[in-house]
């Protein structure tokens, strides 16, 4: 389950037999789509994220395995989306 949560659509994958929380960027998912952030509700960007999830659950798979995690776990931008 993904939830808005400030800037951020937080949300989880499997990583190491563990759960690791990823959260993306508002920004990023609003630039992938080619809409922009001021005009995007928070179902919107549910619905944006939703329909990029396997691609971004990807993406945050490789960046757990190259090490970049933090104790808040990762954060993707539109620098990573964009790769």
């Amino acid at each position: 389950m993904a939830v808005v949560i400030g800037d951020c659509v937080h949300f989880l994958v499997e990583f190491g037999g563990k759960m690791q929380k990823c959260r993306v960027s508002d920004i990023a998912l609003t630039n992938k789509e080619g809409v922009r952030k001021k005009d995007t509700t928070h179902d919107q960007l549910l619905a944006i994220f939703e329909k990029h999830r396997a691609e971004i659950e990807r993406i945050a798979v490789v960046k757990l395995e190259s090490g970049h995690v933090s104790l808040l776990g990762i954060i993707l931008t539109t620098e990573d989306l964009n790769r």
